[in-house]
């Protein structure tokens, strides 16, 4: 129990009453909540609600089932049934008080010594657990500081990290009108939109909510198209870090004049890669998100298995393929990955994840790819379809189809239509056509993704120094000291690690250091995670210097989910940025071959985690005032990454 129990400050009604009798208040703990409800047996619906909502990185969650009535005394007795600490609370009631929340907070921050994030108005509850305060209910989440006036805080639970970088209030964009969403903004037509509020409910309360992704909803069903200037007008507008986290949804027609499609448009227009999402996301039980098919008039359908696609700017369609898979849910993780969004099956076949489904197909791809990518999916079925491009082949990819869908989960087999695309017309079109699908059987196992090499690999170098020219030509400051080909070349170099390429040879080497030279240093704690045996968790115990020969990655975000069982934390002092290469993947950070670091004293604050500090060239290896300096940071940055806050 927390607050001062000798002198409780004023009541929002008036002063302080000795406590009267009634029911006491006693806090369970349901989900990543507290449930503050009168002794004796709980509301199942209060207990449901308050598991159900996401976690607060900022506060602590506290549910109020307040009884009808509730009076001072009642709230007085709620205040000491709060659990104790010191961090925010976050205060969301199940039936709603007397007198204003507001005033309500204030109180209650001021009676526990601890900043109360209180709604005025009424919440809607949206996919995922969150609770958003609409703009048409009032100013939002207000935080009420302890004996402070109260201010504005989001409007949106979890506050996402984009939310103060876009207006709370719909705005004009062009022919276009952006409102706000729970989930990111709904990018509409400002006029020619039937039923308008049925489309922004469904959207407000169907699109699941994520802290770190905007969803950016683009035009309404049945409405005309919403002007690709005004979207990349959107898209230039925002901060450039904040367009990684942009999640495009096409919930009016995808299809523009010409039959392109609006991501291969947009990443044209904007000439960077655009990321779309398969369907309208919605949280998923397994912590991942789910795609629900859009109908003809915005309605959810099924629930699609290729949730997210990016589209790639002509520069850099090759490699890889435009648009391609990053987010999928078929189960195909036990097959080696043969390139981005597909997966080999035999020595020249692949599957790939498509719009449509899947796509058992020859490598490399026919001419008709374009046409079998951009296929809509079914709303009935997912599909998996044999390539007919060459009648000699089509048995054998059959056969192989047939194997894949044996071995998948009997629920999905069910679900699943066996058939073919063929090429039709001069353009090499491609027409599926749906069969029903076998049973039975398991998968081979997976295998690490290839490195670029021969044959496919001019390709691959062709392209990547395409697209080094085009990152040279939006930023020349990056060239230096290099002339123009030079500077092409070294940078292609970078985009081809990124990529996968081996660097083996000294020549390849010495050009990836030049390469990253040329890129944004990035100056402070990084994260990598990796799998250790025991002998060399003991060997990283000791401190030591070591050098690295080839190139090490890590992340200015910190370890994350990334595979393994030891986190590594690296202070840099020369490690380079790549998001100006590479802006899929925030936060990246290149070591060049041949750096040296220092492994640092084991710290109790992080146990089982090592802790590194690059030295920057020519640097000696025992100042130890700077390998404490960087130890303290990057335990305060371990601590920041896992709870997604500061903890002094």
């Amino acid at each position: 129990m927390s607050g001062n129990p000798t002198a409780a400050p004023a009541h929002p009604g008036g002063p302080a009453a000795p406590p009267a009798p009634g029911p006491r208040f006693t806090a369970h703990h349901a989900g990543r909540a507290w449930l503050l409800a009168p002794a004796g047996p709980v509301d199942p619906r209060a207990r449901a609600f308050t598991a159900g909502l996401a976690p607060d990185p900022e506060a602590t969650v506290v549910v109020a089932d307040l009884p009808d009535g509730a009076d001072d005394a009642t709230l007085d007795r709620l205040a000491r049934a709060v659990p104790a600490g010191t961090g925010d609370l976050r205060l969301v009631f199940g039936r709603p008080p007397l007198r204003d929340p507001v005033a309500v907070a204030r109180w209650l921050a001021a009676r526990l010594g601890r900043a109360v994030v209180v709604a005025r108005g009424p919440l809607l509850s949206v996919p995922g657990g969150g609770l958003y305060a609409g703009p048409a209910h009032g100013p939002g989440w207000l935080r009420c500081p302890p004996g402070g006036p109260a201010v504005p805080h989001s409007r949106t639970f979890p506050r996402p990290t984009w939310e103060a970088a876009l207006p709370d209030h719909p705005w004009r964009l062009g022919r276009s009108v952006a409102e706000p969403l729970p989930a990111g903004v709904w990018l509409r037509p400002a006029d020619g939109v039937a039923d308008p509020g049925g489309h922004r409910g469904r959207l407000l309360r169907g699109a699941g909510v994520h802290a770190d992704l905007l969803t950016v909803a683009v035009g309404a069903p049945g409405a005309p198209a919403v002007p690709v200037a005004d979207v990349a007008r959107f898209w230039q507008d925002l901060p450039p870090s904040l367009r990684p986290a942009v999640r495009f949804l096409c919930y009016g027609p995808a299809r523009l004049s010409g039959g392109r499609h609006f991501g291969d448009v947009l990443a044209q227009v904007v000439g960077e890669p655009v990321r779309l999402l398969g369907g309208l996301p919605r949280p998923g039980r397994d912590g991942a998100d789910a795609a629900l098919l859009t109908g003809p008039d915005g309605t959810p359908g099924r629930p699609l298995r290729a949730r997210e696609f990016v589209h790639l700017p002509p520069a850099a369609t090759e490699p890889p393929a435009s648009p391609y898979a990053v987010a999928h849910g078929w189960p195909l993780g036990d097959l080696p990955e043969a390139g981005p969004g597909a997966h080999r099956l035999a020595e020249d076949v692949v599957v790939e994840v498509v719009r449509g489904g899947l796509w058992v197909r020859p490598e490399p791809a026919p001419a008709h790819a374009a046409q079998v990518r951009g296929a809509d999916p079914d709303p009935e079925h997912e599909r998996v379809l044999c390539d007919a491009g060459s009648e000699d082949l089509l048995p054998r990819l059959r056969r192989l189809a047939q194997e894949l869908t044996r071995s998948f989960p009997a629920d999905l087999r069910r679900a699943v239509r066996l058939g073919v695309c063929r090429p039709t017309g001069p353009d090499g079109g491609a027409v599926p056509h749906a069969a029903p699908a076998p049973g039975g059987g398991t998968a081979p196992h997976r295998a690490a993704p290839p490195p670029l090499t021969s044959g496919a690999g001019d390709a691959a170098r062709t392209g990547l120094t395409a697209l080094a020219a085009e990152v040279l030509r939006r930023h020349p400051e990056l060239t230096g000291r290099e002339t123009d080909a030079d500077a092409v070349t070294a940078l292609a170099a970078v985009l081809g690690r990124l990529a996968g390429a081996a660097c083996e040879s000294p020549g390849d080497l010495a050009l990836l250091r030049r390469g990253l030279d040329m890129l944004p240093v990035h100056h402070g704690p990084t994260g990598l995670r990796a799998p250790l045996d025991e002998p060399m968790r003991q060997w990283y115990a000791t401190p030591r210097e070591i050098t690295d020969p080839q190139p090490c990655e890590a992340s200015a975000r910190g370890p994350a989910d990334a595979p393994g069982g030891t986190d590594f934390l690296i202070w840099s002092t020369n490690g380079r940025r790549t998001d100006l290469l590479d802006p899929l993947v925030p936060g990246r950070v290149l070591f060049a071959p041949g750096t040296r670091f220092r492994v640092l004293e084991a710290d109790p604050g992080a146990p089982g985690v090592v802790l590194m500090r690059e030295l920057a060239p020519g640097e000696p290896a025992g100042d130890t005032a700077a390998d404490r300096a960087a130890a303290r940071d990057l335990v305060r940055a371990l601590r920041t990454w896992n709870t997604g806050h500061d903890t002094p």
